[in-house]
């Protein structure tokens, strides 16, 4: 029997070669976890009949080829090492795999552990990012619904034994997760006994804005400088979605898992809602009408989106969409004792260049607040 709030899902931060374990796990507080096996039969189209039967009947089928794939969701922490862990699987070293535990239920844990050296071995083991969905809104934490796939996984005993049986609910009533507070939630654990409000983050912690106004050039100052179009601006909610537009290799090799797996061009979108007690800024006329039709005040050379991440007493870091166009503007009627909110849907175009850099369509800075190229 196993229960729901026995799993977990764990990363790690340091390589192996397998199959020895690799190191530093990060647990994570997951709201969800589904990544299982993709079944997809292939179905013969040769047909019989018999006069017993109104029409023909399919007549063979093989298994295809499998993969494993799904969500783990989370709410997003104050922790450095978790936000260098998403920084660098989701873009920096996103063509290279990640080790992952996940454990359902504590009596089964699914190993998609890596072969060789972390953020550096492109190998058929492990686990890849496809998609990531940051998002929040009042009344909520900052939440990441990150998609995962693996080419192959182990099927294990948490317990070290040769069974599942031993390591069933009964044996383990007084605890799943064992280890050190730091394995868990870092220095904060349970949650937030300082007060810093950081693990979770919460909504207000967070700011998103767009921007505009000559890029950065230097790559130090990449997060710095940029006017907000209207002083006095405020968001109430904001998201960032990320796609890897990966493919799986299959080939014909003796074997049904797949060969490779390739992250193709990464699409990034956004959307901002912003509040302002006069009315909030239009964004091809500018601020009061400063533009006119003829020259935009919004497009992508000048433009760009920032979400500003606070963590109480750790570093500031960000998420940035370095080069957007605007796709929609809502701005209509809003009903009885509801604000006046502007929502703008943006696209991320990347290919700008900072020192020789070529961004891709999102960025994100590392735990230190500093830019990381990709």
């Amino acid at each position: 029997m196993g229960m729901g709030y026995q799993g977990f899902v764990r990363f790690y931060r340091s390589g192996n070669t397998y199959p020895s374990a690799p190191t530093n796990p990060l647990v994570i507080l997951a709201t969800g976890a589904s990544v299982n096996m993709v079944l997809e039969p292939i179905t013969s189209s040769s047909v019989w009949g018999a006069g017993w039967y109104n029409a023909a009947m399919s007549a063979h089928y093989a298994d295809a080829a499998i993969r494993f794939e799904g969500n783990v969701d989370f709410e997003l922490q104050g922790s450095s090492n978790l936000w260098d862990l998403l920084e660098d699987w989701l873009i920096t070293n996103r063509a290279y795999p990640k080790s992952l535990d996940i454990s359902p239920d504590g009596s089964r844990i699914y190993r998609y552990w890596t072969n060789g050296a972390y953020g550096s071995n492109y190998t058929y083991r492990g686990s890849w990012n496809t998609s990531a969905g940051f998002s929040t809104s009042e009344g909520s934490f900052v939440t990441l619904s990150a998609g995962v796939i693996a080419l192959d996984r182990d099927e294990v005993d948490p317990a070290g034994g040769t069974d599942f049986t031993s390591y069933t609910y009964i044996a383990t009533k007084t605890g799943v997760i064992t280890g050190t507070c730091s394995d868990v939630f870092d220095d904060t654990n349970p949650l937030n006994p300082s007060g810093n409000n950081v693990d979770p983050i919460p909504y207000w912690r967070t700011k998103a804005e767009l921007l505009r106004g000559t890029f950065p050039t230097a790559v130090g100052t990449l997060f710095a400088g940029g006017a907000v179009p209207q002083t006095g601006i405020e968001t109430v909610e904001w998201s960032v979605d990320i796609t890897q537009n990966h493919v799986v290799l299959y080939t014909c090799n003796g074997g049904r898992l797949p060969t490779a797996l390739l992250q193709g061009p990464m699409d990034a979108t956004g959307n901002v809602v912003l509040y302002h007690p006069n009315g909030v800024f239009d964004p091809v006329l500018g601020p009061a009408g400063t533009n006119s039709l003829t020259d935009p005040y919004l497009y992508a050379q000048v433009t760009w989106f920032r979400v500003t991440v606070e963590r109480g007493t750790l570093t500031t870091v960000y998420i940035m969409l370095p080069a957007v166009i605007v796709e929609s503007d809502d701005y209509g009627i809003a009903g009885q004792s509801d604000l006046s909110n502007r929502g703008f849907g943006i696209k991320g175009l990347g290919g700008r260049c900072v020192q020789s850099t070529l961004l891709p369509p999102v960025v994100m800075s590392d735990s230190a607040g500093a830019f990381v190229a990709p």
